[in-house]
């Protein structure tokens, strides 16, 4: 019997790779955008798929949460008025509440047009609005993983 190399493949829209603590059940997620309809549509969509999801308008209010529902995952929007998400990753990564809770950029920009800068703010997926819901859930799944 001869064992072969594994070659993994990358996931597309994942950008680290460090390890994900394991999440007992219900994942819960955080979403932080400026547009509450599009958030209120993807946090029913989470809610269908057995999440729980609360969401912030925008900016700082992810730290205004109650300490005692602290996410396992963050869906980041990056165009926001007044605070973009890149200033919001760079205060999550800062804050030791959520320092290593997994960040994924959920936005209506490229991925090209986000990966530097979500990199330097240790971002660590991103997925495109507006396209299938699919890739969305199976990052959540990837950095939350049961």
């Amino acid at each position: 019997m001869t064992l072969r190399n594994i070659v993994m493949l990358p996931t597309p829209g994942l950008w680290t790779d460090r390890l994900f603590d394991r999440v007992s059940p219900p994942v819960v997620v955080l979403i932080v955008d400026d547009d509450i309809a599009g958030a209120r549509a993807l946090a029913a969509v989470l809610g269908i798929e057995g999440y729980r999801a609360t969401i912030v308008d925008g900016q700082h209010a992810a730290f205004r949460t109650s300490p005692a529902s602290t996410p396992h995952v963050v869906i980041l929007d990056i165009e926001m008025p007044g605070c973009d998400g890149y200033a919001v990753a760079s205060a999550i990564r800062a804050s030791s509440r959520f320092a290593h809770t997994p960040i994924i950029a959920y936005t209506s920009l490229s991925e090209e047009d986000v990966v530097v800068r979500g990199k330097q703010v240790q971002i660590d997926a991103f997925c495109r609005k507006g396209l299938s819901i699919r890739p969305l859930l199976d990052l959540i799944e990837l950095v939350t993983p049961a």
